[in-house]
């Protein structure tokens, strides 16, 4: 991205998030918490910034919102700070990660299932 090029200091996840609080919301930020949540969950296969903003774009098209929204969901969870209600639950990013991935084996071993009972 040219800011993070440009301006010293300013690296690509703080340019992304710079273009995002504009309000350009088809950007999210690919910070520490959905790095570590989005990998976890192979929602990237690693932590780079590039890719994990190119999967924030993904996911939000998939679930048919704007990326702004998948970075402030993630962003939430892994932080817990709740600003806007002025709540803070501390940090959930690994017990988020812990629930997701038992839920997610969960389910597809249930489809395993029903797939070989259909066969």
């Amino acid at each position: 991205m040219f800011l993070s090029y440009e301006i010293a200091g300013i690296g690509f996840p703080l340019a992304c998030d710079f273009i995002k609080e504009l309000g350009y919301f088809n950007f999210g930020k690919p910070d520490v918490h959905i790095k570590k949540i989005f990998v976890a969950l192979e929602l990237s296969p690693v932590e780079d910034d590039y890719q994990i903003f190119k999967a924030i774009i993904r996911v939000a098209k998939n679930v048919g919102v704007t990326p702004y929204n998948v970075d402030k969901l993630f962003w939430l969870i892994g932080s817990g700070n709740f600003y806007l209600a002025g709540v803070n639950t501390g940090r959930n990013r690994n017990r988020f990660i812990e629930y997701a991935v038992d839920r997610l084996s969960l389910e597809a071993k249930q489809n395993l299932d029903t797939k070989v009972r259909s066969a």
